[in-house]
């Protein structure tokens, strides 16, 4: 069966012989008396051209093999399993038309060529989460605040309880790598449960061996690229009954190309314009305005213009062709003239202009123009005008610096105006009375100190104007050492300049600098060579004397001549009580030279390794 490019299906014109007469849907009467005429009863019955659907493979006809058995989506051409539940690819080159499992057959003919997809929605062994989806990515995303239409068809399976009715739906992902949706979860249950995907539609459909004609019309809030059909969210109350369903040629489009297009020629303000369809000689037509026939328009085109009365409403006309028909897009006739209602903000040095009219005032304006089409064109313009705005600033700046506001940037006191934008963007204009806080006399610091590694020193300025409250000292590192006037016992690890910020009540600065000098010349230790652990007070101990700039003793050891170790000591700083008393394993150690090693660390990060001989003697 070939896909055709236009869908042609009767037109019901029957009479009937009933109580209530049929609908006859080309006479502009309310035949049955329901209040409906014509095309707007659904009597009446004509499909739209269906467009090219954005869906690749809409009616599953590209196909890389024949179906053999059940889960072989990948059969079809641009279609993805969408969920681990998988739904089944059916299609008449061979012998595979549904599930073989439940089993379920689709309904012949199918609805479009010779392909369609088969889906669960729940499962008597697993539960009503189990559903399965078959999703695919568009040819092109969608776009935000379009209306699109998906018409598309639902297959029924023969008389198969369970199987009749149940809640249709479409999703939604703005990312193709969506797909699939909820892991290898088999209880996953719809793709909005992931939190990644949107519902775009949902309708109840209802059928018995047969294919069912479903359109949902809807509006995306993201540009979706992916979509997904299958059940509804909810659990299906049949699900203990396998129910299982097909679905067929799916015309995914914006609402608007559905319906065999119109052509227009000329304009309505110039009583010219002329609606047609092509003739193809063996085709009769019937035109409609707001869906009731026009009598006696049966041409392929009409006439309109702005002389006929009533003129303006929605058009359309229905083309018969060997009992068959097809209905056209609508096209909407308005007679101008057009309005065109405006909100606008302008500043008060700015003006508005429409047409050949300037507007500089606030109020409302009705203006009038010649659009293109001839008609007249009423702009509706509601003008504010948003007025410059006017401060005053009364502020200072310190003696030495610069004052900076905007587009001002001066270092003298005075009176300027600095002007900015406002929330409207227009001009405020800041008037500012700007004074100058004389300098203080500051303070006085002894340029340059030095002192030896582990020594302090007080740094006491020689002199304090009185108007200076705040005061903080920093390294040269930036870091805080001190936060009174004076600085007292620093002690620095190395050479550096030292800086004295200080400011008055007007936050106005003053900054002095001292360069420390550091002397290492004291990096030093003193080792002897000798000692006599006789408890005669004199030189009873084997101790060592390094300076003030030690910071500690990482290690000391010694050894004797056969490299046994008599004695150790880690980490420490007291050299005066840490010593060796010439004793080995608690007894006194024998005459004679050992081995001693010393791992010194100073206040300035730096290390010595000393290493030498002591001799004992009693």
């Amino acid at each position: 069966m070939t896909f055709c490019k236009y869908i042609f299906c009767f037109l019901f014109l029957a009479f009937s012989m009933a109580v209530h007469a049929q609908e006859i849907c080309d006479n502009a009467i309310d035949d049955d008396n329901d209040g409906l005429i014509d095309f707007n009863d659904d009597d009446c019955i004509c499909e739209q051209f269906i467009p090219s659907s954005l869906i690749p493979n809409p009616s599953f006809e590209e196909m890389s093999c024949c179906p053999e058995a059940n889960e072989m989506l990948n059969c079809a051409d641009g279609w993805i399993q969408a969920s681990a539940p998988t739904t089944d690819y059916v299609h008449l080159c061979g012998d595979y038309t549904g599930n073989t499992n439940i089993p379920a057959f689709a309904p012949e003919p199918f609805a479009d060529g010779e392909g369609a997809v088969g889906f669960r929605d729940g499962q008597s062994s697993v539960g009503p989460n189990y559903k399965e989806y078959v999703g695919a990515c568009l040819t092109q995303a969608m776009e935000v605040g379009v209306t699109y239409r998906l018409d598309f068809f639902v297959g029924f399976r023969d008389d198969v309880p369970g199987s009749l009715e149940f809640d249709m739906a479409i999703f939604g992902s703005t990312n193709c790598n969506q797909l699939p949706f909820g892991g290898n979860s088999i209880t996953i249950g719809c793709p909005a449960n992931t939190g990644q995907y949107d519902q775009l539609g949902q309708l109840t459909v209802s059928g018995n061996n047969e294919w069912v004609n479903i359109v949902i019309d809807f509006e995306p809030t993201e540009p979706y690229e992916v979509i997904v059909l299958g059940p509804a969210c909810a659990a299906n109350p049949q699900y203990t009954l396998d129910p299982y369903f097909y679905v067929d040629r799916l015309a995914l489009a914006e609402v608007g190309e559905f319906g065999f297009p119109l052509d227009e020629e000329g304009q309505i303000c110039e009583n010219d314009l002329v609606l047609s369809v092509e003739d193809d000689g063996e085709s009769t037509f019937q035109w409609y305005k707001d869906g009731i026939a026009i009598i006696g328009e049966t041409g392929s085109s009409i006439n309109l213009g702005a002389n006929i009365p009533d003129v303006e409403g929605q058009y359309m006309v229905i083309i018969y062709s060997d009992e068959n028909c097809t209905i056209s897009r609508e096209y909407e006739v308005r007679v101008p003239p057009y309005y065109a209602p405006i909100d606008e903000l302008i500043c008060e040095s700015d003006y508005y202009v429409v047409g050949s009219d300037t507007m500089d005032q606030a109020g409302y304006y009705e203006i009038t123009i010649l659009a293109d089409d001839g008609c007249d064109s009423i702009v509706q313009l509601t003008l504010d005008v948003s007025p410059t705005t006017t401060s005053f600033l009364d502020t200072t700046f310190c003696e030495g610096e610069s004052f900076n506001l905007h587009n001002v940037s001066v270092d003298e006191p005075g009176m300027y105006e600095a002007t900015i934008s406002n929330q409207a963007g227009c001009d405020s204009v800041i008037t500012i009375q700007l004074g100058l806080i004389g300098a203080t006399a500051g303070v006085d610091l002894n340029p340059e100190y030095e002192l030896d590694l582990g020594a302090s020193i007080d740094i006491i300025p020689s002199m304090i104007d009185p108007n200076l409250i705040d005061f903080s000292w920093t390294d040269d590192n930036g870091i805080l050492i001190g936060d009174m006037s004076s600085l007292i016992d620093y002690a620095p690890s190395n050479t550096g300049t030292i800086y004295l910020y200080s400011q008055d009540e007007f936050g106005c600065q003053v900054i002095d600098t001292v360069l420390v000098r550091v002397n290492k010349e004291n990096i030093k230790i003193y080792v002897p060579n000798i000692f006599s652990p006789n408890n005669d007070n004199v030189n009873d101990e084997f101790k060592f004397f390094p300076t003030i700039a030690l910071d500690e003793i990482a290690k000391f050891v010694i050894y004797d001549r056969w490299g046994n170790k008599v004695y150790e000591a880690e980490n420490f700083s007291d050299t005066e009580n840490t010593f060796w008393d010439g004793q080995f394993n608690g007894r006194p150690a024998l005459t004679g030279v050992y081995a001693y090693y010393i791992d010194a660390k100073f206040l300035d990060g730096s290390e010595q390794i000393l290493k030498g001989t002591i001799t004992l003697v009693r």
